[in-house]
């Protein structure tokens, strides 16, 4: 299947998603236990049985997970030489997490469905360096330039990331894999059945935290972010496999992730840390609706 049409039904369930909240099918306030739900237990789930169970044998995984933390890094530094832009600090941490978060959850839809197994086994890794590394950025700008007065522990964020059930799953995965356990059995077959439940959920979330309205706050600064996250995002990752002979699926999976729209998780994190959370919903919606072509164009370009 091309990415094309694997990307349809994933955009339709985040439509259903988004129709199901604004025709108040289900109540706003349940949205919020269905991302709890999944991050904290569903997620988890599908990511250890994933990686669990693949057989990584013939994989370029380790130029490939290079190339990813090479490329959310160099992310990083592109946004940061837009801070002399005359904006407000607020406004510029958005613009830093537009060009950096990425949405997995979309990520991990489409592998699987249009790369097979190899593609599903290659997103649940990009999970374990990207995690910590994009949220460690994302909360050192935000300290510096957002506009709440209540700064981050250290300690404390450092934990956080340390016990982030998504990498916590992605490293209890990769050991099992090592010592051959819970490829196989009851327990192996409920976290299984367990996962399979995380990625419906997460897309209609998505499509339910959509909002249309915020396409209109800062139309120049988002068209920016944008650019940053569907355009020269997929470029870096695409110069970086290449650099590091990363060719073939994971090179196609590798422009992908550069392709991502933006995470939810950014509003989040600028409502609660001062940042420009208006601009950050604005940037989540559009990269979620264009990431429908823009997916599929820097696959093609990468010949997958």
């Amino acid at each position: 299947m091309n990415a094309a049409a694997a990307l349809i039904p994933i955009f339709g369930v985040i439509a259903l998603g988004w129709l199901l909240r604004r025709s108040k099918q289900v109540h706003k306030d349940l949205w919020a236990g269905v991302n709890t739900l999944s991050y904290r237990a569903l997620l988890p789930a599908l990511l250890f049985s994933t990686i669990s169970r693949a057989d990584y044998a013939g994989l370029s995984a380790g130029p490939f997970l290079i190339a990813v933390t090479l490329g959310f890094a160099m992310m990083g530094v592109i946004a940061f030489a837009f801070k002399p832009l005359p904006v407000d600090g607020p406004a510029y941490t958005s613009l830093f997490q537009g060009a950096v978060r990425w949405n997995g959850f979309v990520l991990l839809a489409l592998a699987s469905s249009a790369f097979g197994a190899e593609g599903g086994a290659l997103a649940a890794l990009v999970f374990a360096p990207a995690v910590p590394l994009v949220n460690v950025m994302c909360v050192a700008v935000l300290t510096l330039w957002g506009a709440s007065e209540v700064k981050p522990d250290a300690r404390r964020v450092a934990m956080r990331i340390l016990t982030n059930p998504l990498i916590l799953a992605c490293l209890a995965g990769a050991v099992c894999n090592g010592l051959g356990l819970f490829q196989a059995g009851a327990i192996a077959d409920t976290v299984a059945l367990m996962g399979r439940a995380a990625l419906p959920l997460i897309l209609l979330a998505i499509g339910a935290g959509l909002d249309f309205s915020a396409l209109r706050a800062s139309p120049a600064l988002l068209g920016l972010a944008v650019m940053l996250k569907l355009v020269i995002a997929p470029m870096v990752f695409l110069a970086l496999g290449h650099a590091l002979g990363v060719e073939g699926v994971p090179l196609a999976l590798l422009v992908a992730i550069g392709a991502t729209p933006g995470a939810a998780g950014a509003y989040v994190l600028a409502a609660e840390m001062g940042g420009d959370a208006r601009l950050m919903a604005g940037h989540v919606t559009a990269t979620t609706l264009l990431a429908f072509i823009a997916m599929p164009f820097w696959i093609w370009v990468a010949g997958g």
